[in-house]
């Protein structure tokens, strides 16, 4: 996942059909640097049976899949991950069942995220979003300053526009996720596109 810059969530809220969120996915896939964006399946109404299908569809696309939370999920659909909630199992719980899948979570303040030893640690939400408060930009330098350096630091919440993701990845995010600012865009390609460029003139920042 060195290459990540975007995870791309779904919500079926915003595209319910399967064969709709395939269709944009591979556009997407088709127009971005292999490798630059991942998918995670969040559906928290979804049975397991209609999650596996979602999840293997996209997974047939040729983009890394993460299944969240559920592990019995991600394993049945050969998912590049898991990605546990800030109340589901502890990382030592969930290695111990997943089967070589890599491990992600979500954390909600700095200290949260430096207690875990996930592969990913999606931290948020960073700036505003309906009915969340934003915890801002500090928390990804510290967070950065101390995760492993192999961990992927992951900005969520308010993400929207190319100067967000630039703002956040300047912070100390290796990536950041999306969902609304994509699914309910009029060409969803051009915002992945120009949030991967974000996230990297941000990285570019970071680096002088």
């Amino acid at each position: 996942m060195i290459r990540l810059r975007v995870v791309l969530i779904t919500d079926r809220t915003l595209v319910p059909d399967d064969a709709d969120l395939v269709a944009r996915i591979t556009a997407i896939a088709s127009a971005v640097p292999h490798g630059s964006f991942a998918v995670q399946i969040r559906e928290k109404d979804l049975d397991g049976g209609p999650m596996l299908a979602r999840a293997r569809a996209v997974i047939a696309i040729g983009v890394p899949v993460w299944i969240n939370d559920r592990i019995d999920v991600a394993r049945a659909a050969g998912a590049y991950g898991v990605h546990l909630p800030e109340q589901g199992l502890e990382i030592v719980d969930a290695r111990a069942i997943a089967d070589g899948l890599a491990v992600g979570c979500s954390r909600h303040f700095a200290a949260g995220a430096l207690a875990v030893t996930a592969d990913l640690v999606q931290l948020g939400p960073i700036f505003a979003t309906p009915g969340k408060r934003p915890i801002g930009l500090e928390p990804l330098r510290q967070a950065r300053a101390q995760l492993a350096p192999a961990t992927t630091l992951v900005a969520v919440g308010g993400i929207d526009s190319q100067d967000t993701a630039s703002l956040a990845a300047a912070a100390g995010a290796d990536a950041v996720a999306v969902i609304r600012a994509a699914w309910t865009s009029r060409d969803p390609v051009a915002t992945i596109a120009h949030l991967i460029a974000g996230v990297d003139d941000g990285r570019a920042l970071r680096r002088r």
